[in-house]
């Protein structure tokens, strides 16, 4: 694909036309002059549209039990979902009502789920972390006594173990009785019809790193409207249906929100990825995407920095990943720049223009997605303008821009915390997201925001001075190179800076050179790094982030041992430069 026309003749990206306004008290304000295209009520319409005109195309792919990889097409999948949502209110499953599914991406989670929205209820989709072997019960029955579920459906019944005691779940949802195809038809015509656009039809769990978490209250409005804006500026995803193959978990906003509903839009395919993110497993990932050439892949950078080996040295794989992908989205949190340009470089072996490497920003309670770059020469850390329908505000907090927003694909809630609610708006309703921003350009709106990390992450060394430990991330992970997965800055409360790296496996560094070099490009005390070493071993799953990425804070107070060996004896290592 050319970064100026798509196959079809069609311009892959929209021009940016953001309009800025200076507010009292330093707040910019930033919004998109395009108006939001004319779309459906619910996503459930674009299933059963396709299922219309092209029946037999594949929705979704899944590997079996026996290792058999199996189709369901649209035809069969909208079929499906009406059976199941009949099914559901015979069951007495009414308006509102909550049905959790607890279980990796499958087949069976997508029917059972969209035949919860088709029936009026709330699709509740929870990782299968939950209740594995070793799971925390009180947070699980915490999380089911919040959102007081009609239904739980557990597929795998491995898992029905885990489950807080007085629960009881099916494995499936049987049919109560088989439609007829023109009885389909007249009973999902008829779901569809009295679905509202401001009806609940999905709760997303927040990460809960402390305490019980969220549900945040997704409507049919904020699902289409923010799947509509992101095809607004990314016209290449209807040129020809897209193609993903995808692990990135439907319980998350990314996964379960942004690429299943661009599928469904553009009429496309997911080939479940039954590695699931398992690192051990990467050569499940890398057989499938040989096998089905994606035209979209979305993963974090960690995955990206796993598949640039693989990507030098297979020239099958290069050109199966990189060949015809109208893009690649690095989700989560900046690409180290060096993984950027060799992305980009490698792909140049097997097209005639470099990929584009896309991002954006958001989080669980905007969509997921409130700006996206709309260009293919973006940087990593550049997240673009608002998106058709979005406003963002870069509004002054401490010594950043805190990035707060108001859309259509907002949240109204928080399910049943009004008071949790109440705390992340602002007097004029704007989300209040904790990240930061600057403007890339102050004479040039249209190139958007640069990330700017979350302010709560943010620390004061002793002498109060503070540290953007964001900036500072970045650009120890350029300085690292594509082996390192991450690496998290330490010294709250401390007279200077040490950091400790997480790489790739088998990767060696001398974490000495590495900060000499971080060092030679800067100045100063908030980011000037003494010390350094290497995290041994693999860390702990719960000092992970559900992108895979190190939590700072946790992993600051699980490693204090670590951390405090970096500061004795007091380290003379990589001075300021004179």
């Amino acid at each position: 694909m050319s970064s100026r026309t798509t196959s079809g003749g069609v311009p892959p990206f929209s021009e940016p036309d953001i309009a800025v306004d200076r507010l009292p008290g330093g707040v910019i304000e930033l919004r998109s002059r395009r108006r939001l295209s004319d779309a459906p009520v619910t996503t459930l319409h674009w299933l059963r549209d396709w299922a219309r005109r092209t029946p037999q195309a594949a929705l979704l792919t899944e590997v079996t039990a026996n290792g058999v990889r199996r189709s369901l097409d649209y035809a069969s999948a909208w079929s499906s979902v009406v059976q199941i949502a009949s099914a559901l209110r015979a069951r007495g499953i009414r308006r509102g009502d909550r049905v959790v599914v607890i279980g990796v991406n499958s087949i069976e989670s997508f029917v059972t789920g969209h035949a919860a929205m088709l029936a009026g209820a709330v699709w509740v989709p929870m990782a299968p972390q939950y209740v594995r072997p070793g799971a925390d019960r009180a947070r699980v029955a915490g999380v089911l006594d919040l959102v007081d579920p009609a239904l739980l459906v557990v597929p795998d019944p491995a898992l029905h173990a885990g489950l807080p005691d007085g629960r009881v779940a099916l494995t499936h949802v049987r049919s109560v009785a088989e439609l007829d195809a023109a009885l389909t038809d007249e009973v999902g015509d008829q779901l569809l019809e009295a679905a509202q656009s401001d009806d609940p039809v999905k709760l997303l769990l927040t990460s809960g790193s402390t305490g019980t978490p969220k549900a945040v209250v997704y409507t049919h409005r904020m699902l289409v409207s923010n799947m509509r804006a992101t095809v607004d500026v990314w016209p290449f995803v209807t040129v020809h249906p897209p193609v993903l193959v995808d692990w990135l978990p439907w319980n998350h906003a990314f996964g379960g929100n942004a690429n299943i509903d661009m599928v469904l839009l553009g009429g496309g395919t997911i080939h479940i990825d039954d590695a699931h993110g398992r690192p051990a497993d990467l050569g499940r990932t890398i057989a499938a995407i040989k096998e089905f050439s994606p035209t979209f892949h979305a993963a974090v950078p960690a995955t990206f920095q796993a598949l640039l080996p693989v990507l030098e040295a297979d020239p099958e794989f290069r050109r199966a990943l990189l060949g015809r992908a109208d893009a690649l989205f690095s989700a989560g949190a900046a690409m180290p720049m060096s993984t950027f340009h060799r992305l980009r470089e490698l792909s140049l072996t097997v097209r005639e223009s470099p990929v584009p490497v896309l991002t954006g920003w958001g989080s669980t309670e905007v969509g997921p997605a409130a700006t996206t770059v709309h260009t293919a020469d973006s940087e990593p850390g550049q997240v673009g303008p608002p998106l058709p329908g979005v406003t963002v505000r870069l509004v002054p907090v401490a010594d950043k821009l805190e990035l707060r927003v108001k859309g259509p694909s907002v949240m109204p809630a928080y399910w049943r915390e009004p008071e949790r609610t109440a705390a992340v708006f602002d007097a004029e309703g704007f989300y209040r997201s904790g990240d930061a921003g600057v403007l890339v350009d102050e004479n040039d709106p249209g190139r958007g925001i640069r990330f700017d990390g979350r302010i709560a992450d943010d620390f004061k060394l002793a002498n109060g001075s503070w540290v953007n430990v964001d900036r500072l991330r970045s650009s120890l992970l350029a300085a690292g190179g594509t082996g390192v997965r991450d690496v998290v800055v330490a010294g709250p409360d401390r007279s200077h800076l040490v950091a400790v790296f997480w790489l790739g496996d088998g990767v060696q560094i001398d974490v000495d050179a590495v900060i000499r070099a971080h060092n030679a490009t800067t100045s100063g005390q908030t980011n000037l790094v003494r010390a350094a070493t290497v995290l041994p071993g693999e860390p702990a799953a719960e000092l992970l982030s559900p992108k895979g990425l190190l939590k700072p804070a946790l992993f600051r107070s699980a490693s204090a041992d670590l951390i405090d060996a970096l500061y004795q004896p007091e380290p003379v290592l990589a001075k300021e430069p004179s």
